[in-house]
């Protein structure tokens, strides 16, 4: 009998552990133009505390120390793509500096599985810049 509670509770934490590591693999789009580089992008989600966090590196590629980065997270299928969310990220960066940050991707999360459990398919997420807010008050968008 402690040899079956043993398997039980085996299966029961891989299974908690499998669904828990679950990841979301982004296409990173980069904008022309843009003053920001993300250089460094792992497939992965992290909780905390309840949201699902994505890391990646960034880099200040301009001459011009930055307050702020919007990221967008959208699902594109073929011509059509829906705009998940923005995300405003507050980061003090001097010219280019590298950091590394998280994004919260919970809503992506959140609607991968949705459509998951109706059946539906869904296309690939997509993860990029289109905003960024520099330290004199001007800012950089997506044209």
């Amino acid at each position: 009998m402690p040899n079956r509670r043993r398997t039980l509770v085996s299966v029961l934490f891989l299974g908690c552990t499998f669904a828990h590591a679950q990841t979301i693999a982004f296409q990173i789009q980069t904008h022309s133009g843009s003053p920001i580089a993300l250089v460094d992008y792992t497939p992965g989600t992290f909780r905390i505390e309840g949201d699902r966090r994505q890391f990646l590196t960034v880099q200040n590629q301009s001459d011009k120390g930055m307050t702020a980065l919007v990221f967008q997270q959208a699902i594109g299928s073929g011509s059509k793509t829906e705009i998940v969310t923005l995300e405003r990220v507050s980061i003090l960066m001097r010219p280019r500096e590298k950091k590394r940050l998280s994004v919260s991707v919970q809503n992506v999360w959140d609607r991968i599985q949705t459509a998951g459990k109706a059946g539906e398919t869904i296309g690939r997420p997509s993860l990029s810049v289109v905003a960024v807010e520099f330290l004199d008050g001007s800012s950089w968008n997506v044209p």
